[in-house]
């Protein structure tokens, strides 16, 4: 058995021996199929990279199969299917829930952090003080919070994340029970958390840098105000729709021991890994699907170097035929050879992947938050994949001009002339259905990337429902006992307006709870006055409380009654601005103006002084959120959100803005600050992000397409010279020889265009979700990506053409192919 192998493997690695020689006699063919293969093994190992390190990798939590994200599901009342939970309900889920072993949560919060040069605000999660043992967390330095330190007395603890721990601390090993100002209250940092921690978190792609305990018993009756993120630990065997189906039934019957007045929620129940990674599976799935493509083209494209460079080797073949060898060692040989391209090919892929990582992460802007990123890197998983990749497509690039020089008879490579050997119609077929595969996936990306491009065009011109441009943003966050009280944040805000105001080149300012665009996770209940409210279906809107001058400001037209006013005072009547959403689904007969209503965590009457312009929701394809604007002097914010609208770029006046909002107080933090244009377009980074990729590849796979077709019908030109001049001497005209020699690569590439505008209709249904203001079958687009190939077929079938007939027919008699 031995000895057979050795005797199967020593010819073969002779063959590669051969390929390597080969390479060294005819190094500009070689480098060119080696450089086409890099491009397709090298985008489709990064893109491959860039999954391997998000969305495959193992979660950093113990055993996180087992580990679900429990939401509160109002989309059946017009609200979020994924919508925070309100802390009674918790309580009632974890106390009775059998399905789930262990149950945990966290809330989000501001706090000022004063371990450094000047304090700042770090967003922060307050948690149970099990959030860790039931997510299998440990701590990477020092432990995680003990059970009793939620409890008040005991709760002067805090962890720190493994970012904050190396930015601001150093890395310093003895942080660990150092104490810190925090809130203006001295804490002890008893844990740092390890690198890679992540918790879902509801749209917030922030990640926090402190941790806090909470026993959250004072808002154990809490069932109104929803703030809550629920994780669980699912016992063993049981599945998330089982927990689901549990949880729902204990909701329903909460719902009917403590009715409150409002319709309970579905309950959605999601393993971790579908609820931290789910946004990104549909544009990497999209790319990983266009470097599949373009790896096909590449393939394609080599096949046909492979075809013309055999067919010029047909005598080669055919003495070594004569002499003996068979048709299994010729097609050894050649596949050796492939192997060798192959492997070039990898390597150079595996180059292109980790030069071009860097670069595809850095157009994920930070505020999407992409998850694990620090992982993304072609590790061994991702080596092998290249490698891989590179057998595959020495297989696919190889197999057909290997078959192809295994069937040249000797007799007829021995004494036929290139000519006939050129006319064979197998080598024709092969080359034709080879080119009409290069175009026709060259197609595909093309209609995608165009509607792409559309996509983001669409979204970068769509109004936002008021005039973002000239406009710096900036969040102010207060803390401390200080400021505790409702006045005192309502006259910081109101002083810091007015010293902001006084900044050369400022034309308005105001100031706002939360900055457009609106992610209305955790809408709040409202009830019109007066309205009946159809069962299941309760009104519930975003509340969001603002200055005066803040639709001015914005530019946002008011569409009926008033705006928000500084007569809007802390002791006037409470009053609100609404939405045109609001209007048009749940005040339908008529100008709500003069209505009032009242919020379900705030029994007092509002009435409705004015109805502005629905602003743009976050994400595509999103209705228009539902929100109510209230006076921050009659529903104050800790932290607020200024914009100032300047006469020139908004950052020049920003340091100038940032110290004036530093001269006000110690007990605060200043941060956020940047343009609100480039505020608003983070939000649409994944229709940019998938567009740039795809466009780039779509780009490469028309380059690779376009080099096909010229190098395949420069090769059929040459051949055909002799025919050519025969043509020419017996009278044909230029023009119908040109004709003769584009056609066959015409009607090659209108076979492709067919086979392509079926294989994207099939396919568009993947790109659907991706789309905004563009349908996945636009026909102008398909017509444009057809039309587009087309011309550039014609251009490479035609500069061949036009060369061959400027030949002299004498000349061209003499040629033998």
């Amino acid at each position: 058995m031995l000895r057979f192998h050795v005797h199967s493997i020593v010819p073969f690695f002779r063959d590669l021996v051969h390929g390597l020689r080969l390479f060294r006699r005819n190094p500009a063919f070689y480098l060119l199929a080696v450089l086409i293969i890099s491009l397709g093994i090298g985008g489709t190992t990064a893109i491959f990279s860039l999954i391997d390190g998000v969305l495959l990798n193992p979660l950093p939590y113990r055993d996180s199969a087992r580990l679900a994200v429990i939401w509160s599901d109002f989309s059946r009342q017009g609200g979020y299917s994924r919508a925070l939970t309100a802390p009674a309900l918790f309580f009632d889920w974890r106390d009775r829930s059998q399905s789930v072993e262990s149950m945990a949560a966290f809330t989000n919060a501001d706090r000022t952090f004063a371990a450094l040069d000047r304090p700042v605000t770090l967003f922060a999660h307050e948690v149970t003080p099990n959030l860790f043992d039931v997510a299998g967390i440990q701590a990477f330095r020092g432990r995680t919070f003990l059970p009793e330190e939620g409890v008040a007395g005991k709760d002067d603890v805090v962890l720190i994340s493994h970012a904050l721990w190396r930015s601001a601390f150093g890395g310093s090993e003895s942080v660990v029970g150092s104490s810190v100002e925090l809130d203006g209250r001295s804490v002890r940092i008893v844990g740092v958390l390890p690198p890679g921690y992540r918790m879902p978190n509801n749209g917030i792609t922030r990640q926090p840098d402190l941790f806090v305990p909470a026993s959250f018993e004072k808002q154990r009756m809490e069932r109104v105000d929803r703030s809550m993120v629920v994780i669980g630990r699912l016992r063993e065997g049981v599945s998330a729709a089982e927990a689901r189906a549990e949880i729902a039934a204990i909701t329903a019957q909460i719902a009917r021991e403590t009715p409150v007045g409002t319709t309970p929620p579905s309950v959605v129940v999601n393993p971790i890994r579908d609820d931290v990674t789910g946004e990104f599976r549909r544009p990497f799935f999209v790319l990983q699907c266009a470097v599949g493509i373009m790896l096909l083209i590449a393939c394609a494209n080599v096949a046909n170097l492979l075809l013309a460079r055999y067919s010029a080797r047909g005598h080669e073949f055919a003495v070594r035929t004569a002499l003996g060898a068979s048709r299994g060692q010729i097609v050894r040989q050649l596949l050796a050879e492939n192997l060798v391209l192959s492997g070039m090919g990898a390597i150079g892929g595996i180059l292109f992947a980790s030069w071009s990582l860097r670069p595809m992460l850095s157009l994920v802007p930070a505020a999407a938050g992409l998850p694990f990123a620090e992982q993304v890197q072609v590790s061994p998983v991702a080596l092998a994949f290249a490698l891989g990749l590179s057998l595959l497509s020495s297989i696919l690039f190889g197999l057909a001009p290997a078959r192809q020089a295994s069937r040249t008879g000797t007799a007829q490579s021995l004494g036929e002339s290139g000519r006939s050997r050129s006319a064979s119609r197998s080598s024709a077929l092969w080359r034709n259905t080879l080119i009409a595969g290069e175009i026709g996936l060259s197609l595909i990306l093309l209609a995608s990337a165009g509607l792409l491009v559309q996509t983001f065009l669409h979204l970068s011109k769509e109004s936002w429902g008021f005039e973002p441009h000239n406009v710096l943003l900036i969040r102010n966050s207060l803390r401390g006992e200080s400021y505790r009280a409702a006045s005192a944040q309502h006259n910081h805000f109101e002083a810091a307006a007015r010293k902001l105001r006084e900044i050369p080149g400022v034309e308005s300012v105001s100031a706002v709870s939360f900055p457009p665009p609106v992610a209305p996770y955790a809408p709040s209940r409202f009830v019109p006055s007066g309205q009946p409210v159809e069962p299941g279906h309760d009104p519930t809107a975003s509340v969001l409380t603002v200055l005066p001058g803040y639709f001015e400001t914005l530019r946002a037209p008011i569409v009926s009654g008033r705006s928000i006013s500084d007569a809007d005072t802390a002791d006037s009547a409470p009053v609100a601005v609404i939405s045109q959403s609001v209007v048009r689904r749940y005040f339908p007969k008529g100008d709500p103006v003069g209505q009032s209503f009242r919020l379900d965590s705030d029994m007092r009457e509002r009435r409705i002084v004015g109805v502005v312009q629905d602003v743009r929701a976050q994400g595509l394809n999103a209705r228009a959120p539902d929100v109510l604007y209230f006076p921050h002097s009659q529903m104050t914010a800790p932290t607020m959100s200024f914009v100032i609208r300047t006469r020139n770029a908004p950052m020049a006046i920003a340091k100038t803005a940032e110290q004036s909002l530093w001269s006000l107080g110690k007990l605060m933090n200043v941060f956020q600050i940047e343009p609100l244009e480039e505020h608003l377009s983070n939000s649409y980074w994944q229709s940019r992000f998938t567009m740039t990729l795809l466009t780039i590849f779509a780009g490469l796979a028309l380059l690779l397409a376009t080099a096909g077709v010229y190098g395949v019908m420069s090769y059929l030109a040459n051949q055909r010279t002799q025919e050519i001049g025969i043509r020419l001497a017996i009278g044909a005209s230029p023009s119908h020889v040109v004709w003769l020699v584009t056609n066959q690569g015409l009607c090659a590439a209108a076979a492709g265009l067919a086979v392509g505008i079926a294989g994207y209709l099939a396919m568009s249904r993947f790109l659907a979700g991706q789309l905004f203001g563009v349908s996945a079958t636009d026909p102008l687009t398909l017509l444009a990506a057809a039309v587009g190939l087309m011309l550039v077929c014609m251009a490479a079938s035609a500069v061949p053409a036009l060369r061959a007939v400027r030949i002299d027919p004498l000349c061209a008699l003499r040629h033998n192919g």
